[in-house]
C-alpha cells in the first residue's frame, strides 16, 4: 500500500505531501481542483510517457515521490532482479522536466520507465473512465483474467527451454562455411563485449552520474575562489580584532562587539574550511572521472549501434550471442540428437501449458456469474459477462495441441477475450467495441470485486469510476468500493456524495489564487466538515439544512 505522496510543481499542484491510511479513502472538490492531478502523478509512478505540458510554469520540473510499504517478498524478488538497494518501505521517485526530460529512481537509485513499470505490478492498479486500458486491449484480458482468479503460473522455464532447443538444431542445420563464417563473427562481437563488459542498468547509472559530474569542474572553480576569498580576508579581520582591542582598552563597554568578532572570524575560518574540503572532493570527481565515463558510454553507442540494439540490451545481447556461439561450436551433437531434444522440451511445454489452459477453463463459469450478480447490484441488470477462450495458433511453432502449431510463450498458448451484452437480447460483442466509459467503469469495479487472486497489499486508484450514476446505482457503487476496501487500500476520486459517504477517510481538494498564481491543495475533513462536503456534492450549497440532514443520513448508512 501507498503510505505517503508527495507532489511538486505539477500542473496546478505547487507542493503537496499526503499521508495515506488504508481501507477506502475517497477524494473530493470542485470541478477543476486537481483531484485528478493526484491520479497523474500517480501514474507517472507507474512508468507512463511525461511530457514537458504537465511541469508547473516557471519551474524547471515536476517531481513525484511516494513511500511503498507491504508484499516484502515480491519487492525483495524485484530489487534483487534490478540490481536495487533492498530497502524496504520502498520509496519511488518520477521526475519530468521542462524540456521534456524525464528520469526515474528506486529506493534512490535511477531506473528505467519499463523498470518503473515491473515494480507497478507489485503495489498499484488504475482504473479511470476514460482510461481502462486493461479492458479495451484484448492483449491484456489474458494477464488481467489471471490476476483475478488467481492464476500465478509461469511458464517462462519451459517456453525459454523450447526457443534454445530451436536455435541449437537451427544453427546446427547450417552449413559448415555458415557456421565457420558465423563464429568468426560472433568471436569479433563477443570480444567487443567482453571487453566492455555490459551490466544491467549500467548505462541508465552512468548517464545519471554524468549529469552531475558535467558540474564537477565549475563546482571545483567556485569552492576554490571561496577558499582563496577568506583566506584573503582573514589578514583583515585580525586587523579589525586588534583595532577593537585597542578601543576595548579605552571603553570597555564595546566587550559585546569584540564577542562578534570573535564570533565572526570562526564562522569565517568555518567556511573556509568547508570551501577548501569541497574543492578537494569535487577536484577529485572531476575531468578524469568525467572522462572516463564518456568515453564507457561512447563505447555502449558503437557496440549497440553495431548489433542494432538499445544500450541498456548489450548485457541481454550478449548472453543471447554467447548461447548461439556454444550452439554454434557443439559440433559433435548430431541433427537427430538436436531433434530428439526438441521434442521433449516442446513436450515439456505443451503438457504444462495445457494444464495451465484447463486451469483458467475452470474458472470461467463461476467469474462469469459473480461478475453478473455485482452488475445486478450496479445497475446493469440485463448484462452479462462473457469470457471466451481459446488456443492462440502460431504456424512457425514447433508445439502441437490437438493438431494445431500453438504459440510458445511464458503465459501459455491460451488466448482470452471479454465479450459482454450490455442489454437482454443485443447477442454478445466484443467489450472494446460496445462498452462506454460508465459500463467499462462498472464492469472493472466488479471484476476487482470478485476477484480471488488480486493480492491484498494492493492499492487500487479508481478515478470517476461512478461518473454519470446516481440515485440507487450510486448508492450500490459506493457499497461495492466499500466492500473492496475490507481487503485493500482504495483511493477514488468521486463527485457522488453516495460514494464518498461509504469511505473510511474523506480528502477535499481545494485551488486558491495567491499573488497572481492558482495552487491545489487538500484537506482531511471529519464530522462536520465531511458532513458540509457531502451536503455542497448533494445540492452545491454546503450549510443547506436539507442537504446536510440527507449527508447525515447517508452517513448512517
Amino acid at each position: 500500500m501507498i503510505c505517503s505522496l508527495r507532489i511538486k510543481n505539477l500542473a496546478l499542484v505547487e507542493d503537496l505531501a499526503l499521508e495515506f491510511e488504508d481501507a477506502f479513502t475517497a477524494l473530493t472538490g470542485e470541478t477543476g481542483a486537481g483531484k485528478s492531478l493526484l491520479v497523474d502523478a500517480l501514474a507517472l509512478l507507474l512508468g507512463i510517457r511525461g511530457d514537458s505540458n504537465v511541469v508547473r510554469i516557471g519551474a524547471d520540473r515536476a517531481t513525484v515521490e511516494a513511500v511503498v510499504d507491504g508484499s516484502f517478498e515480491n519487492w525483495d524478488r524485484l530489487l534483487k532482479e534490478k540490481g536495487l538497494p533492498p530497502e524496504q518501505p520502498v520509496v519511488l521517485r518520477r521526475e519530468v522536466g521542462a524540456n521534456g526530460r524525464s528520469r526515474a529512481w528506486i529506493n534512490g537509485s535511477p531506473v528505467t520507465l519499463s523498470d518503473m513499470r515491473d515494480a507497478s505490478r507489485i503495489w498499484l492498479r488504475l482504473t479511470s473512465q476514460h482510461d481502462h486500458q486493461s479492458l479495451l486491449s484484448e492483449d491484456r484480458h489474458l494477464g488481467l483474467f489471471d490476476e483475478i482468479v488467481g492464476v500465478c503460473v509461469d511458464l517462462s522455464t519451459e517456453a525459454n527451454a523450447v526457443k534454445e532447443a530451436e536455435t541449437r538444431l537451427r544453427a546446427r542445420k547450417n552449413s559448415e562455411a555458415n557456421r565457420e563464417r558465423r563464429l568468426d563473427d560472433l568471436a569479433e562481437l563477443l570480444g567487443a563485449l567482453n571487453k566492455l563488459t555490459p551490466k544491467p542498468s549500467e548505462w541508465t547509472q552512468l548517464k545519471a552520474e554524468r549529469e552531475t559530474l558535467r558540474h564537477a569542474t565549475h563546482l571545483e572553480d567556485a569552492w576554490r575562489e571561496s577558499a582563496g576569498a577568506f583566506r584573503s580576508a582573514r589578514p583583515y579581520l585580525e586587523s579589525a580584532k586588534r583595532a577593537l582591542s585597542r578601543a576595548a582598552a579605552i571603553i570597555p563597554d564595546i566587550q559585546s562587539e569584540q564577542d562578534r568578532m570573535r564570533s565572526a572570524m570562526i564562522e569565517l575560518d568555518d567556511l573556509q574550511a568547508r570551501s577548501e574540503d569541497e574543492c578537494v572532493k569535487w577536484s577529485g570527481m572531476g575531468a578524469n572521472r568525467l572522462e572516463d565515463i564518456e568515453s564507457r558510454l561512447a563505447r555502449y553507442e558503437r557496440l549497440a549501434r553495431k548489433l542494432s540494439c538499445e544500450p541498456d540490451e548489450l548485457s541481454e545481447k550478449q548472453a543471447l550471442l554467447r548461447s548461439e556461439q556454444a550452439a554454434l561450436m557443439e559440433g559433435d551433437e548430431s541433427v537427430a540428437e538436436l531433434e530428439k531434444v526438441l521434442g521433449i522440451v516442446a513436450e515439456a511445454y505443451r503438457s504444462a501449458a495445457e494444464e495451465l489452459h484447463l486451469r483458467r477453463q475452470e474458472e470461467i463459469t463461476s467469474l462469469e456469474k459473480e461478475v453478473h450478480k455485482r452488475l445486478t447490484r450496479l445497475g446493469m441488470a440485463g448484462a452479462k459477462l462473457q469470457i471466451r477462450m481459446g488456443i492462440s495458433e502460431d504456424p512457425r511453432s514447433v508445439v502441437i495441441q490437438q493438431g494445431r502449431n500453438v504459440r510458445v510463450s511464458p503465459k501459455g498458448f491460451t488466448c482470452l477475450a471479454f465479450w459482454i451484452e450490455p442489454n437482454v437480447g443485443e447477442g454478445f460483442r466484443p467489450l472494446a467495441k460496445i462498452a462506454s466509459g460508465g459500463e467499462l467503469s462498472r464492469l472493472m469495479l466488479s471484476m476487482m470485486g470478485a476477484g480471488r487472486g488480486i493480492g491484498e497489499e494492493l492499492t487500487l486508484v479508481l478515478d470517476e469510476v461512478d461518473a454519470g450514476r446516481g440515485g440507487e446505482t450510486a448508492l450500490a457503487v459506493g457499497e461495492s468500493i466499500h466492500e473492496l476496501g475490507q481487503r485493500h487500500q482504495i483511493l477514488v476520486v468521486t463527485h457522488l456524495a453516495q460514494v464518498a459517504a461509504r469511505a473510511d477517510h474523506h480528502g477535499v481538494l481545494s485551488k486558491e489564487t495567491v499573488s497572481g498564481r492558482t495552487r491545489a491543495d487538500l484537506t482531511w475533513v471529519e464530522d462536520e466538515q465531511r458532513i458540509r462536503e457531502l451536503a455542497r456534492l448533494l445540492s452545491g450549497h454546503p450549510d443547506g439544512p436539507e442537504a446536510q440532514a440527507h449527508a447525515r443520513s447517508l452517513c448512517a448508512i
